[in-house]
């Protein structure tokens, strides 16, 4: 593979994880305004429902579209992914609310989340695979980069959201356009992908059947539930959490998100970085005690008056064991299977870990909501810690060749 395919096709991968996030970021920045909106009678369940119903259906989407990158090749895949979620995305900015046409709103909201979950869950099998298969060297460090471009569309929905807060209007119409601008990115993301080829490693690999290389999924889906866990008691549940509890305006909630996000992409591409020396394990297990750490320092001792200093050390602490994901789950699965592998193990732990919210929101019925919290988040690090000790590590032995 020359040089410029492969920064086409690692670019075009990247492009999908700021789409992936700024449409993940669009409903849980909005969380708050689209519960009252389209689920009004439903408190702080109905502020999390739409986060819900966007994860819980990303594995299904990467089952199908990651057998379709295993059999007919990654670009074929990436193409039906972003057309769409371009039209799911698109069409959540027009939906009428509760209040103009009763029951049917939180049903079109819903179906429209579902099929955004189907289509990205499909979309991380080929983007994850096409970049790792496309890169030879410093994949730990290309990786974290991949991975931080899930907190670049949260920076850029999370700065149109404090801009949008702060005028007139914004809860009636004004966060429309944050889904609306959205189509913008995902038809940029179809032109890139349009220039992609397949990686030498895929056109080259024997072709087996599929089933027979996905012997580690069990080992990685606990790796991914334990960081899944994490991320959505962690920094997917923030918005709800200053809104909701510490009782902030939505125009400082999005600031503070802001921040939080903008502090994480560093903190990804140093973790990555740091993975090609020490290993994806070692990295993993390492950021997921600091994570534990940092869930505690926010949920447990963050008032309205330290809150800026407790978000940027979350913000920075939380992502770094995630940062090494796309290396260390492309370097478990051989060729054949590994769009599969890839997007099942990625996807699949939100079987689990996209009910976090709801977790969060049932244990605050018996403990306060910064104790359920925490209690979900740990028991996430605890997990990708076991699911790293059981598996090997892929720094130096792994998959990604040529057989």
């Amino acid at each position: 593979m020359n040089l410029m395919n492969w920064k086409i096709n690692y670019f075009g991968a990247f492009l999908s994880w700021v789409m992936d996030s700024y449409d993940l970021g669009a409903v849980v920045i909005t969380a708050t305004i689209l519960g009252k909106l389209f689920y009004p009678t439903l408190g702080l369940l109905g502020a999390v429902l739409p986060i819900v119903f966007t994860v819980v259906f990303r594995p299904l989407g990467s089952f199908i579209f990651g057998v379709i990158a295993d059999w007919r090749g990654r670009k074929s895949s990436l193409m039906l992914t972003v057309l769409g979620y371009s039209l799911s995305i698109g069409l959540t900015g027009f939906l009428p609310t509760y209040y103009q046409i009763g029951l049917l709103a939180p049903v079109f909201l819903s179906l429209l989340r579902a099929f955004q979950g189907f289509f990205i869950g499909g979309d991380v099998s080929s983007s994850f695979t096409l970049a790792m298969e496309s890169v030879y060297s410093h994949r730990g460090l290309f990786s974290g980069t991949l991975q931080s471009g899930t907190l670049v569309g949260f920076v850029i929905v999370d700065a149109l959201f404090t801009y949008l807060a702060s005028q007139p209007g914004f809860i009636t119409t004004g966060w429309r356009y944050i889904f609306i601008i959205g189509i913008i990115p995902a038809i940029l993301a179809l032109l890139i992908r349009y220039k992609i080829t397949e990686p030498e490693i895929y056109l080259k690999s024997e072709k087996k059947p599929i089933r027979t290389g996905l012997k580690p999924i069990f080992q990685t889906i606990i790796v991914m539930i334990g960081f899944w866990l994490m991320i959505y008691s962690g920094p997917q549940f923030v918005p709800v959490f200053l809104g909701e509890i510490l009782k902030l305006a939505q125009q400082e909630v999005g600031f503070l998100a802001l921040l939080m996000n903008l502090i994480g992409i560093p903190s990804m591409i140093i973790s990555g970085f740091v993975s090609d020396y020490i290993g994806r394990k070692g990295m993993a297990i390492i950021g997921s005690v600091l994570s534990i750490l940092a869930g505690s320092l926010l949920y447990l001792f963050s008032t309205t008056g330290n809150i800026l200093d407790i978000i940027l050390a979350f913000g920075f602490l939380i992502n770094l064991p995630s940062a090494i994901t796309p290396a260390y789950l492309s370097e478990r699965f051989k060729t054949f299977s590994r769009a599969t592998g890839v997007g099942f193990s990625y996807n699949g732990a939100f079987i689990i870990a996209g009910l976090s919210q709801i977790y969060i929101s049932l244990l605050s019925n018996i403990m306060p909501v910064k104790v359920a919290s925490l209690t979900v988040l740990t028991i996430g690090g605890i997990l990708a810690i076991i699911g790293l000790l059981l598996g090997p590590e892929t720094l130096k032995v792994n998959e990604l060749k040529i057989s």
